[in-house]
């Protein structure tokens, strides 16, 4: 502790002198008039966020962290290294796309994204495609599209950032992004990452060195190439959870807690090419031609001891080895038709070839599936109302699914103080189980893939005064016969001023799986000091959720299954507190995790590791430097 606080007084004695005044975000120097910047977003009508000005004060540790933050989503949790699963509205993380500007990073074999494949340093923004045409853009997208914008500095100087996190339970994180400028046309960036833990439980350790490579071409504004490659390298324990005890005494103490596994773990490899070229074409500088080439190579080596037979729960030691070619062109064109109207239309189609190898398949150890899809979507608008019809084919194994979706929305009223928009939507699309378990269990993918349509309806407003502003939606997901549909609600306040941060959401859903009720709040106060050289922020951010049924989690193989069991701890809260400060070049922060030491566990039976109350003081210290710019 005091080699931390001799850390902390010597950025402060070295960034407390005459600065830049920076903003909380990487410094941007404009360089390269070239540089096509829509070219990493999925759509122009979509919600972007930054992850610097919103989550870098209160330390999110990964994207899952950051995602829980806001409506509608849910997030399995387990543990610090572990995979945790993105749900969105109660669908399962296998219907949640993740992108990388603009690129499916969806594991094609079992469906769902380990988020250990993507540094925490990497992310600049987040984009989020609405709920209804999230569809259009990916096999694996049915539930919602998070597509992140990775940071791309692209400036005159050389740059380099170094992030370093001190956790619990031996958790050490180290993160280097330097970036070079050739040419006002080229430049060339690297990261390495660094991250490994002990884990609170037994069986419970984890370790990962990240790699990435980038390469951009700018070579004018009406043509840009960009390159990269990225290496996951990583192993994890798998203990599947604890084995559950009413004596909470035992599930505290981590000498007498029990785990599920005491033996499993599994050993990846994970390599992301691909290549983007952008294109201006037309005469219209709105219109871009977009094309996409990426492959995923990835092996997966599983060590299981504890188990010797392949069930519905487990899998007994084995390996997998996944390749996916895929290739994705997009082109949208704008049509204007007057003062107050005009219109776009996007098109393009996706290919998917996939190859599947392991020696746990029940008909054949190596096999082929490819996916060809066409897409295109018609956008309206006349002054403030805005129509979008989709339509989407899927052609899998010589078979058609057609989806389809519309939306729109309608401002009541806008002006600089006050704004008032209904929205809403509508979407048939049809279901997909991952592939995996057909090819593993005889029978299972005759029975559920591809077999249920799915029907979502939504409605809801925004709403914004002054500082206030609001977001209602009520939303109904509704499968074809036998399975009936289930009804949800989002609701997010906000109080944002000069000072003061005040957030809620709240979501109500009805389906048992996940949570009936969660409530996500955040009260922070902050505010510019010492002639604007220290900027800080510091508050509390509160979690309660009720759920009431079981959800078991194989890891093995990465499996859900519900259960009619009750779950022991229906009502689950947690509160973090923390600290942060941007002093020159660098954001320091300082976070008390779980500050009242509540037991929570969000996935049967996951226990969430940041716990210890004001005894241990300071849970986690982080730095993110700016340290050549």
């Amino acid at each position: 502790m005091k080699i931390l606080f001799l850390f902390i007084l010597f950025f402060l004695s070295q960034n407390l002198s005459a600065q830049n005044n920076l903003t909380d975000t990487i410094r941007k120097t404009p360089f390269d008039t070239n540089k096509i910047k829509e070219a990493v977003y999925l759509s122009k009508t979509s919600d972007v966020f930054s992850y610097d000005s919103l989550y870098i004060w209160n330390d999110k540790r990964s994207l899952s962290e950051i995602m829980d933050q806001r409506p509608g989503y849910f997030i399995y949790d387990f543990g610090l290294g572990g995979r945790n699963k993105i749900n969105y509205n109660n669908r399962t993380s296998d219907n949640v796309g993740i992108f990388r500007d603009g690129i499916p990073m969806n594991d094609r074999l079992f469906g769902d994204f380990d988020i250990q494949n993507i540094s925490i340093n990497e992310i600049d923004r987040i984009e989020e495609i609405s709920n209804v045409s999230s569809f259009f853009y990916g096999i694996n997208s049915s539930a919602k599209v998070i597509n992140i914008i990775s940071k791309d500095i692209f400036q005159s100087k050389p740059f380099s950032q170094l992030r370093f996190s001190q956790d619990r339970e031996g958790s050490l994180f180290a993160d280097v992004l330097f970036s070079q400028p050739f040419s006002r046309k080229m430049n060339a960036q690297l990261g390495v990452t660094k991250h490994s833990l002990d884990g609170r439980y037994a069986n419970s350790e984890f370790n990962i060195w990240r790699g990435r490579a980038r390469i951009n071409l700018f070579l004018s504004p009406k043509f840009n190439t960009k390159l990269n490659f990225y290496l996951d390298n990583y192993n994890r324990e798998l203990s599947n959870g604890l084995i559950y005890s009413p004596d909470k005494d035992s599930l505290f103490d981590p000498t007498l807690a029990r785990v599920i596994h005491p033996n499993t773990n599994e050993h990846l490899e994970n390599y992301y090419y691909d290549a983007t070229i952008t294109a201006r074409l037309f005469k219209n500088p709105g219109s871009l031609t977009n094309l996409k080439i990426y492959s995923t190579n990835s092996i997966r080596m599983l060590v299981n001891p504890d188990d010797s037979s392949i069930t519905y729960k487990n899998l007994p030691s084995s390996y997998f080895h996944t390749i996916l070619y895929g290739l994705s062109l997009d082109q949208n064109l704008k049509i204007v038709h007057g003062r107050k109207s005009r219109s776009e239309i996007v098109f393009g189609g996706d290919v998917y070839l996939n190859y599947f190898n392991s020696n746990i398949f029940e008909n054949q150890n190596t096999f082929n599936t490819n996916y060809y899809s066409l897409r295109a979507k018609y956008d309206f608008v006349y002054n403030f109302l805005s129509v979008v019809a989709m339509i989407r084919n899927d052609n899998i194994d010589q078979k058609n699914y057609l989806n389809a979706g519309m939306e729109s929305s309608l401002k009541i009223f806008s002006d600089n103080t006050k704004t008032l928009t209904l929205y809403g939507g509508a979407n048939r699309i049809k279901y997909n189980m991952n592939e995996v378990y057909g090819r593993i269990f005889d029978g299972y993918e005759q029975a559920y893939v591809f077999a249920t349509p799915l029907n979502l309806f939504e409605a809801g407003f925004k709403f914004s005064i002054g500082n206030f502003s609001s977001n209602i939606l009520a939303y109904r997901n509704h499968y074809d016969r036998p399975y009936k549909g289930y009804n949800g609600i989002n609701a997010a306040l906000s109080f944002i001023n000069r000072n003061i941060d005040i957030t809620t959401a709240v979501d109500y859903a009805e389906y048992e799986e996940f949570p009936k009720y969660y409530v996500k709040a955040g009260f922070a106060y902050k505010d510019i000091l010492f002639r604007n050289k220290l900027k800080i922020k510091t508050g509390i951010d509160l979690k309660y959720f009720k759920i009431e049924g079981i959800t078991n989690q194989y890891q093995t193989l990465y499996l859900s299954l519900s259960s009619s069991s009750s779950f022991p701890q229906q009502n689950q809260f947690i509160a973090d507190f923390y600290i942060g400060a941007r002093i020159g070049r660098a954001n320091i922060n300082l976070t008390l995790a779980n500050i009242f030491n509540s037991l929570v566990y969000n996935a049967y039976i996951f226990p969430l590791d940041d716990r210890g109350g004001f005894g241990n003081v300071v849970s986690r210290f982080t730095i993110v430097w700016d340290f050549i710019n």
